[in-house]
């Protein structure tokens, strides 16, 4: 069985990242407007005072993780053996540490808390996928 390759094409990440963080934002709003329409988020919900659970945001917070993996993938890709697999570690951590945000929501209901660890879950597994199938070097 051929091991596939541990490379990154840098190149490639100029578009993957973005691709990625559209991709991740699409699926996360898909995600949202589910969730408002099962009454999983409140309407007009606002997280600590200063906005609400609102598709901008929703987006934003999609779309900017995913170029920030693009650049950690281009570091590894220099420093790391194993930059795939070093990535898809540190993905992991990160989006298990990102479920603190979500659970420390003060006086979000049980399903809305549910519903953004999802977001952050599919927000995750999009980007590591995208970026980890197509910024590879074959």
């Amino acid at each position: 069985m051929r091991v596939p390759s541990e490379r990154v094409a840098y190149g490639r990440l100029l578009w993957v990242g973005p691709l990625a963080g559209v991709a991740a934002a699409t699926v996360n709003a898909l995600i949202h407007f589910g969730a408002l329409a099962l009454g999983a988020i409140p309407e007009g919900f606002v997280v600590s005072g200063r906005m609400p659970v609102a598709l901008i945001p929703v987006v934003v917070s999609s779309f900017v993780p995913a170029l920030l993996g693009a650049a950690l993938l281009a570091i590894l890709g220099r420093f790391a053996g194993r930059p795939i697999r070093t990535f898809r570690i540190v993905a992991g951590v990160a989006v298990v540490s990102s479920f603190a945000t979500p659970i420390t929501l003060p006086g979000a209901p049980v399903a809305m808390i549910s519903a953004l660890m999802v977001m952050h879950v599919a927000a995750a597994a999009v980007i590591v996928g995208v970026l980890t199938t197509l910024a590879r070097k074959s």
